[in-house]
């Protein structure tokens, strides 16, 4: 059995949104409403409180401020690496961002083996079908479908490294993704499809792939950026869930996940089965 513990959490400081409303948007602004900082940040924040911890963080561009995450307190002997995954361009961009990734981690950082994956890092754009472009179709399915793949692909070997007792890969999905629970006419075309797309990829790499368990978790209807978009699109004042009451959820189902029980699944934050 390996000693210490290393989460690595993609996406770890904002949602990237695409700005094109749906034109049946009620869009109002609610200047008083505070926009939390993504669910990623809330997860790693308190991981890193965990004793004997090692949390890896990636981050769009090499640009990206830092100064957040560096600022978090850190539990004893526990500590954080921030590196750099491009998951928003061309498939082989991402393909290859994710191989160096890899590379940084084992070579720079010694890295030889990760217990826990939460490919959390997406985007979103909500518009109605008949108004969406396919390069927002494109754009979201990059970012939420092939970026966990290949995230996936390209760290194998450090979740299935020798001593390295249930290894998890964790998408963080969203119920927009779900076909048998669909209802009515939101405007989630794109992301939709990609989350769909994504949760396939789950329930694949679970049969595939006995050594790891794969999970699909929908973190609620939060209180961040992106949230509130999506919120200003369908209508309403603010989403209904706080940031902290989302990670500690998520991280319930993260910290219980098994391949006996739970992997190969899709639950919402409580541990509810969501239809695929």
């Amino acid at each position: 059995m390996l000693s210490n513990t290393v989460f690595l959490v993609t996406g770890a400081n904002r949602g990237k949104f695409s700005n094109t409303l749906s034109p049946f948007s009620h869009h109002v602004n609610y200047p008083f409403i505070k926009r939390e900082i993504g669910i990623g940040f809330g997860i790693v924040a308190l991981l890193l409180l965990r004793p004997d911890t090692m949390v890896i963080v990636t981050v769009r561009s090499a640009t990206t401020s830092t100064s957040e995450l560096t600022s978090l307190p850190l539990g004893k002997g526990s500590n954080l690496i921030i590196a750099h995954l491009d998951i928003s361009s061309s498939p082989s961009a991402i393909e290859a961002s994710a191989k160096e990734l890899h590379d940084t981690l084992t070579t720079q950082f010694k890295i030889t083996h990760i217990n826990t994956i939460i490919a959390n890092a997406g985007m979103s754009s909500f518009q109605p079908t008949i108004l969406t472009p396919l390069s927002s179709l494109t754009d979201n399915f990059n970012t939420n479908t092939l970026g966990p793949i290949a995230l996936f692909q390209a760290l194998y070997p450090l979740l299935s490294a020798p001593g390295n007792e249930n290894p998890k890969f964790v998408v963080v999905s969203s119920a927009l993704g779900s076909i048998s629970d669909m209802e009515g006419a939101v405007p989630t075309l794109a992301y939709g499809v990609s989350k769909a797309g994504v949760n396939y990829f789950v329930r694949k790499a679970h049969f595939e792939c006995p050594e790891i368990t794969v999970l699909a978790v929908h973190p609620g209807w939060v209180k961040t950026e992106n949230g509130q978009n999506f919120a200003d699109c369908v209508g309403v004042k603010e989403p209904p869930m706080t940031l902290e009451d989302s990670v500690k959820s998520v991280l319930e189902q993260v910290d219980g996940a098994t391949k006996s029980d739970t992997s190969g699944t899709f639950v919402s934050y409580d541990g509810t089965p969501i239809g695929w």
